[in-house]
């Protein structure tokens, strides 16, 4: 009957243990999926930003050249490297920029030693890229080919037309090492995985831990067509987005593979990271540690205490579920933090893309303009007629540079009261005199617009302490800001105190804002979505920066507004 007992005891005790035992590998796989789950798509992440960032490079590269050939036609193809100079130091991209005549035959370049003068593509049989740029009238770029001067470079080839006659065509090469140096080398730790990229056809463009592949295709050279990493280059090669694992055969470990498409007019290529799986593996090893040590202590506990074991295996039984629930809401803060985290990384992301793309726009419409006037100075000759022309062109200059100056003193403003940096000069000074010296420096442009500005300034002016030029720009910002968005209509400026503080309205008949606008119009590159704001354009910077100053005063501004029916901006000091 004893025997019976402990035999008894020993088979539920055996069971339990089982119990315990799959329960817990149970939790560690559910574990190790999220972990798994979470890595990937960070290192997909990871891949993604490094292919938006060479593809942004690409496209400003070609945009440049573009331009540049769109301004060549009147100049010598001899002289032409002349305005290589610039493009090529100030873009800091480019392996050497050259002109082939209409002929097929090199004239000019820059640098010199990279430039070979005199070269005959038809001679040497290397006219398909020239022909296709001239027939296409359009931008060409092939594939990246190896250099005289060593490593791999891609060509883009612009035509030159003046009107319907062909000129030659403009050759920029951009070396791949300036792309893999610049987004690629140093994305990933040492000793923590590597980045690679590839062609189209599976060639190695760069790798960041097998440099005798590049150059050379993967598969049948590096990998056996029927590998698992044959099978991720497949995919890559079809212009896929996603994440996989494959067995390194010359390392031995099982690698995790994030890999994105890189998309350069009608080139693409694919971008991947390479990980070691014992990346992941190390996250959750110290979750299998615990729970071996705890199926241990149960065992040594059911061995010891002979017939309490029941008793003692129920009480660990019940540590063991809190230890669980404990893990799996420790695993659900880490998820919502994960994904919170990663939220907050897209939105960054978005700001980051209208950031640039506002600046770029902001910057490249001035340039534009500049150059244009420029090259048309460049043309005239004496005569009264050009001497008109000039002076417009020279006003054009003028106004871009005064565009391109607001535009640096904004983000340099906004920089600083972001940063707490913004110094105001306090000191007595006369608020009507501030708003009358506003109006007067706006009225001419109010005047051409046709939108009176009428002032109602109660009462004797108010003494504050405040920096005189910083409210005038702020004034400035809302009088320019009413003269944009109002086509018709009048401009009002009220001032009056409210219970001991100067209060300042500033109203006009304009387009309005939309009630969902109206507590984000003050936020740093926020601008309302409508036609006529697309139309008149701007930073998004104006309304933030008043914010500031006004907030560096001790005091607040807000908006009150009906769509259709004008706005007014209160300011309370």
């Amino acid at each position: 009957m004893r025997d019976y007992k402990r035999f008894t005891t020993i088979v539920i005790a055996a069971l339990l243990i089982v119990a315990v035992a799959w329960v817990g590998h149970v939790t560690n796989q559910e574990v190790e999926t999220v972990v798994q789950q979470q890595f990937n798509a960070q290192q997909l992440l990871l891949t993604r930003q490094s292919a938006a960032g060479i593809e942004s490079f690409l496209e400003e590269k070609t945009v440049l050249i573009e331009v540049l050939a769109a301004g060549a036609t009147d100049a010598p193809p001899e002289g032409m490297a002349q305005s290589f100079i610039p493009i090529y130091y100030r873009s800091r991209g480019f392996f050497a920029i050259q002109f082939v005549n209409s002929t097929g035959v090199v004239v000019s370049g820059y640098p010199a030693e990279d430039t070979p003068v005199g070269f005959d593509l038809y001679a040497a049989n290397k006219n398909q890229a020239f022909d296709r740029a001239k027939d296409r009238r359009e931008a060409y770029i092939t594939d990246p080919t190896p250099l005289f001067e060593g490593g791999l470079g891609s060509c883009v080839w612009v035509p030159v037309y003046d009107d319907n006659e062909f000129k030659g065509v403009i050759l920029a090469v951009i070396r791949v090492s300036a792309l893999s140096e610049r987004f690629l080398t140093d994305v990933m730790p040492e000793g923590h995985g590597y980045m690679y990229m590839i062609d189209h056809s599976g060639r190695s463009l760069y790798d960041g831990a097998h440099e005798e592949v590049i150059g050379k295709k993967y598969i049948g050279n590096f990998q056996a067509n029927n590998s698992s990493y044959a099978k991720i280059l497949r995919e890559q090669i079809q212009k896929k987005d996603g994440t996989g694992y494959y067995f390194d055969e010359i390392t031995g470990e099982r690698q995790i593979v994030a890999y994105t498409p890189v998309v350069w007019r009608d080139r693409v290529w694919s971008v991947a990271t390479s990980v070691p799986a014992s990346e992941t593996e190390a996250l959750i090893h110290s979750v299998y540690r615990k729970q071996i040590l705890f199926i241990a202590i149960v065992i040594a506990i059911i061995l010891a205490g002979s017939g309490s074991i029941v008793l003692l295996f129920s009480r660990w039984n019940k540590e063991l579920e809190c230890e669980v629930e404990k893990k799996t809401d420790d695993l659900r803060r880490s998820n919502m933090e994960l994904a919170s985290a990663n939220t907050g990384l897209l939105e960054l992301d978005r700001l980051k893309s209208e950031f640039v793309s506002m600046v770029s726009h902001e910057l490249k419409t001035p340039l534009t303009s500049m150059k244009i006037s420029t090259d048309v100075l460049k043309s005239l000759s004496g005569s009264e007629k050009d001497i008109r022309t000039r002076e417009e062109m020279l006003r054009i200059i003028d106004r871009n540079i005064e565009r391109q100056k607001r535009l640096v003193s904004d983000l340099l403003d906004i920089s600083r009261i972001e940063t707490g940096n913004l110094k105001l000069s306090l000191e007595p000074v006369n608020l009507y005199d501030i708003i009358r010296e506003s109006v007067e420096s706006m009225r001419k442009i109010a005047e051409e617009v046709g939108i009176p500005i009428h002032l109602d300034l109660q009462g004797e002016s108010p003494r504050i302490t405040g920096d005189h030029d910083r409210l005038v720009q702020v004034f400035v910002n809302l009088i320019g800001n009413a003269l944009k968005f109002t086509k018709e209509g009048e401009m009002r400026i009220w001032a009056r105190m409210v219970d001991g503080h100067p209060e300042i309205r500033v109203s006009d008949t304009g387009i309005g804002i939309p009630p969902d606008e109206l507590d984000l119009i003050f936020d740093k590159f926020h601008q309302v979505d409508s036609g006529l704001t697309r139309e008149v354009g701007g930073t998004g910077l104006g309304l933030a920066i008043c914010k500031g100053i006004i907030d560096g005063h001790g005091g607040s501004i807000r908006a009150e507004s009906e769509v259709g029916r004008g706005s007014t901006f209160v300011i309370l000091l």
